[in-house]
């Protein structure tokens, strides 16, 4: 058994730095003992967090020369399938920032390696680990929504960015926009929550800035969720059942509400409710400030549980499959936004030289292959 964890950060942007490595520091059983980034502003930023770590400019270099237990890949999405496989292939347990890839393909063949490995291998899917999330949940598979008919999300990032806001961001072909760097949170968090896989896609995108997307999802449920890049911060889920309602707010320490079917916004019963909610609330939300707040807490959540994971006091989790599952719905949204219809997660699909029968390429949405 592993008994504090060594760990290699590859890429010491944004995430790793105001993130990964301060909820590390608090991390039991864990030690960042190398950091790689080919930026040297990056990694003496990075460095001052994890002063005992040794430096490489070159992860290939860190793989071969550090005495490595696992390593969390945190670059930008493109280099996640070749750092990923590099650090699997070289024996490491393996944590992978969203989204897993760009194509299924790449997915695939980081799932086979892992497998083949019998290392733990996790996707950075921290919202799992919202307090806030995991009682929707509990709510959801309780039942006591009865059946879910609806669910709305809204995810917009950017403003505390400033002059920082990394460019390859705004670009989906390096696995940004708001679909592939905000949407597949969301995505995730809808099959986890709701227990249900999507079915088809509706979606639209301006300048890969600003999306909708409408879902339907095997148990029937719709989905309305709205993404956006440079703008307000908001981060909300609302689940709408037969029988009541949740909503959750990400960013609040009181940002659990539950209402029953005869419950709405503004009556004098759901006003005081959440008055007696708030002021409930109110030792945990000072507590948890000096932390940074139920959001920032979630990823020392999720390097808690990839410890005890790979320790085997735990189920890995989100898998690989899951950051899979989430990378096909946003390569579904895309085919969806480029055809202006709906697209159903398992339907062939033709370009535009195929349509008429005399040839294209064909393939399933599920199985996408292309690059982003």
């Amino acid at each position: 058994m592993v008994e504090n964890l060594r760990l290699g950060i590859v890429g010491c942007g944004r995430v790793a730095e105001a993130r990964h490595l301060p909820a590390l520091r608090a991390t039991r059983g864990a030690e960042v003992v190398a950091l790689s980034d080919p930026d040297a502003a990056r990694l003496e930023r990075a460095a001052a967090l994890a002063p005992r770590a040794r430096r490489f400019a070159d992860y290939r270099e860190m793989l071969r020369a550090a005495d490595l237990d696992a390593v969390a890949v945190c670059t930008p999405p493109r280099l996640h399938a070749e750092v990923a496989l590099a650090a699997l292939d070289a024996g490491k347990h393996l944590f992978v920032e969203k989204p897993l890839a760009l194509t299924v393909d790449e997915c695939d063949e980081m799932a086979r390696r892992a497998r083949a490995s019998g290392r733990v291998a996790v996707v950075g899917f921290n919202m799992r680990w919202h307090a806030h999330v995991r009682e929707a949940r509990r709510r959801v598979a309780r039942g006591e929504l009865g059946r879910v008919k609806l669910a709305r999300t809204v995810l917009t990032s950017g403003v505390r960015f400033g002059r920082e806001f990394p460019a390859w961001r705004a670009r989906r072909e390096e696995g940004g926009g708001a679909v592939f760097e905000l949407g597949v949170h969301h995505f995730d968090l809808l099959r986890y929550v709701l227990g249900s896989e999507a079915r088809e896609v509706f979606a639209d995108w301006t300048e890969d800035e600003t999306a909708t997307v409408a879902a339907r999802m095997s148990d029937g449920a719709q989905v309305l969720a709205a993404f956006c890049e440079g703008t307000v911060e908001s981060h909300e889920l609302e689940i709408f059942g037969e029988r009541g309602r949740v909503r959750v707010s990400c960013y609040r320490a009181d940002g659990f509400e539950s209402f029953g079917a005869g419950d709405y916004d503004g009556s004098p019963r759901v006003r005081l409710r959440g008055l007696a909610r708030a002021t409930r609330a109110l030792p945990r939300m000072l507590a948890a400030a000096r932390t940074g707040g139920e959001y920032v807490a979630t990823y020392a959540a999720e390097w808690r549980h990839f410890v005890a994971a790979v320790r085997g006091e735990a189920r890995p989790e989100p898998t690989l499959e899951d950051g899979r599952r989430a990378l096909e719905i946003a390569l579904a949204a895309r085919e969806s936004s480029r055809l202006r219809r709906a697209v159903s997660l398992t339907e062939e699909l033709f370009d535009d030289g195929g349509r008429d029968g005399r040839g294209g390429a064909q393939f399933e949405v599920s199985n996408l292959k292309s690059e982003v």
